[in-house]
């Protein structure tokens, strides 16, 4: 792990749940696991710019907002969220409104 930590989380919205970015290996992480078949241009930039970072050729805000743009362009950017509570061990999530 490399702990390239964001100054401030992004903060994403899956299954009715918020999930708060921290660093750039939590954004490669869940990179990891965005299916297969969603992914594109903007989700290989996002990819690339955290592997930049890890490889000090970007920081780690350059990384955020490569992460950020894709949550963005993806839809699943939670920016009007009031930030996620612990409710009986769950996270609750505000729904999206376009």
């Amino acid at each position: 792990m490399h702990n390239l930590q964001f100054l401030s989380p992004v903060r994403v919205s899956i299954e009715h749940q918020i999930k708060e970015v921290d660093n750039v290996d939590e954004a490669l992480e869940f990179l990891h696991r965005w299916p297969p078949e969603r992914r594109g241009p903007v989700y290989n930039c996002a990819v690339n710019g955290c592997h930049a970072a890890i490889e000090a050729r970007l920081s780690a805000e350059d990384a955020h907002k490569a992460f950020e743009s894709f949550a963005r362009i993806t839809g699943i950017l939670a920016e009007d969220a009031p930030p996620p509570a612990a409710v009986g061990g769950q996270q609750q999530a505000k729904p999206l409104t376009k």
